[in-house]
């Protein structure tokens, strides 16, 4: 159980696995699809190619969250490391339902408007439990937030989102996607937390700009 919050470091843990294994997928069907179909595309094949990002970033989170390796242990228990099928409506869920589920999946077209809203989602989600774990954690926010902005470049990469100002983007949409809702004075959240929040947001607007 973390001290600042109240929030068990396994559920920290997950918070951050969770659009990590999204974004996982994404980066397979988009590094394979001007190539292969959609069932064909191999999640461990894409692992494999991008392993030293992904150990990387796993060791990010490690360091961010300051988790006990028994909760690293947790990505072998979610399995998206591991080879399995990227469906449809996998797709459909990481993007958010943003864009129309199209019984055309087989257009490329189709696949890359969810590839694109899914990054997004997936990017944000990933950015906003790295820095709610190092709130949670009490860690520095100018030092964590270095870590932080490399675990997201880094994520970026395997997302198949090369653009410059990736990171920076990825932060802007963060800000105004889930800063009102800790902040604002009507928020349930302690000065503490509200404190901590501020702390990365403003370090990491330095870091970007």
């Amino acid at each position: 159980m973390n001290s600042e919050t109240g929030v068990p470091e396994t559920s920290l843990a997950r918070g951050i696995f969770g659009p990590l294994g999204g974004i996982v997928e994404i980066g397979a069907v988009a590094a394979s699809l001007e190539s292969v179909p959609l069932e064909r595309v191999s999640v461990k094949n894409f692992i494999i190619r991008n392993q030293n990002d992904v150990r990387r970033i796993l060791h990010l989170v490690q360091a961010i969250g300051t988790f006990h390796e028994s909760t690293m242990a947790l990505v072998d228990e979610l399995g998206w490391h591991s080879d399995h099928k990227v469906t449809a409506p996998s797709l459909l869920l990481w993007s958010g339902g943003i864009d129309e589920y199209s019984p055309n999946m087989g257009i490329p077209q189709d696949i890359r408007r969810m590839l694109s809203a899914g990054g997004d989602l997936q990017l944000v989600a990933f950015m906003h439990a790295l820095i709610g774990a190092a709130v949670a954690g009490g860690q520095p926010a100018e030092s964590t937030s270095h870590l932080i902005l490399e675990a997201i470049q880094r994520a970026c990469t395997v997302a198949g989102i090369h653009e410059s100002g990736s990171d920076r983007t990825t932060y802007r949409m963060w800000r105004v996607a889930h800063l009102p809702a800790i902040l604002m004075p009507h928020a349930r959240s302690s000065e503490a937390v509200k404190t901590g929040y501020r702390s990365f947001a403003h370090a990491i607007e330095r870091m970007v700009s």
